[in-house]
């Protein structure tokens, strides 16, 4: 009975040795890959921010890769009267009735500014989104063009 509970606590100390704070918690795919960077999140969450409008509302989404040090924001505002996230929203500004979209990535002694023609964002319910980059432009802090391809998805927890 010994040697059984002995193994049994080798195998459990190996499974739980193995697995990595890396891994894929949030439930998000990311086929982005900016500047060489492949991003893989393990974190993602999103939650209401004051508007500088009454007839606004903003939502932060920080989705993450805690390992690597890894951030990707996207900032959204939009009329209030919209009751989904689902949308199509531009880079750059407008007005508080716009669709309006801003997102950044930063990576250890990084930064990148994402702009372009637009960010289309599909609510799919039960905090389960699609995040795509229509004709993307991304600059790092130099205003330097960098490559940038990829989309998001999956389930991201609201704050």
């Amino acid at each position: 009975m010994k040697n059984i509970t002995l193994i049994l606590f080798l195998v459990l100390g190996f499974a739980v040795g193995c697995s990595s704070d890396e891994d894929n918690k949030s439930g998000v795919n990311s086929s982005i890959v900016i500047d060489g960077i492949t991003f893989k999140p393990n974190k993602a969450v999103y939650s209401y921010q004051p508007a500088s409008f009454e007839s606004q509302k903003r939502v932060r989404f920080v989705i993450n890769n805690e390992g690597m040090e890894e951030f990707l924001y996207i900032d959204i505002s939009f009329p209030a009267t919209q009751k989904s996230l689902t949308g199509e929203y531009s880079f750059g500004i407008g007005t508080a009735d716009e669709l309006l979209a801003m997102a950044e990535f930063y990576a250890p002694d990084k930064r990148y500014y994402i702009s372009g023609y637009s960010l289309k964002i599909t609510d799919n319910g039960d905090s389960n989104f699609n995040f795509e980059f229509v004709s993307p432009e991304v600059y790092d802090i130099n205003n330097k063009k960098v490559n940038f391809k990829g989309a998001l998805s999956g389930k991201i927890v609201m704050e």
